[in-house]
């Protein structure tokens, strides 16, 4: 498909928050594994944070195993959206600071800045990047093995889904 439509660029929007992801590369069915909302707010963030962890991952493996492309993941911050939209809130705390967020955080508009620079702007295949610049990943996101499997499960998986 890369050949077939000339892309030149893959952008993968990620999160700061993924270092919180986990993923075990003996149990990788586990990704795919969604319950049915609303979801507690503990689930909610692992699996966030993983499927974002896995989103740099994919971005690295696509810009090893296609460097004439460009492939980069990035962040856009923390900004307000509805994506926590299904999870109830269990404290009166959190629902008043869930009133308050849209106030003291980013817009989606400011948010966007980081998409847009990586859109148009000469960047390293297989980066990270954060508030218009590149950013070092933590170690959780650095492991060659992971990032291969990762890459030969989802294979599979769409092998599965499309036959």
């Amino acid at each position: 498909m890369i050949q077939k439509y000339s892309i030149k660029k893959v952008i993968n929007v990620s999160s700061g928050l993924y270092p919180r992801g986990k993923i075990d590369p003996d149990h990788l069915g586990e990704l795919i594994k969604i319950p049915p909302p609303p979801v507690e707010k503990d689930m909610y963030r692992s699996m966030y944070s993983s499927s974002k962890l896995a989103m740099i991952y994919h971005s690295k493996e696509l810009a090893h195993k296609h460097p004439k492309l460009t492939s980069v993941s990035l962040h856009p911050g923390l900004c307000y959206t509805d994506l926590a939209r299904h999870v109830k809130p269990n404290s009166i705390l959190l629902s008043i600071l869930g009133k308050l967020l849209p106030l003291i955080i980013r817009t989606a508009e400011e948010g966007a800045q980081t998409s847009i620079y990586c859109c148009v702007e000469d960047i390293e295949n297989g980066g990270y990047y954060g508030d218009c610049a590149k950013e070092e990943l933590k170690e959780v996101a650095c492991n060659d093995a992971v990032q291969e499997n990762l890459w030969t499960f989802t294979e599979e998986l769409i092998k599965q889904k499309t036959s």
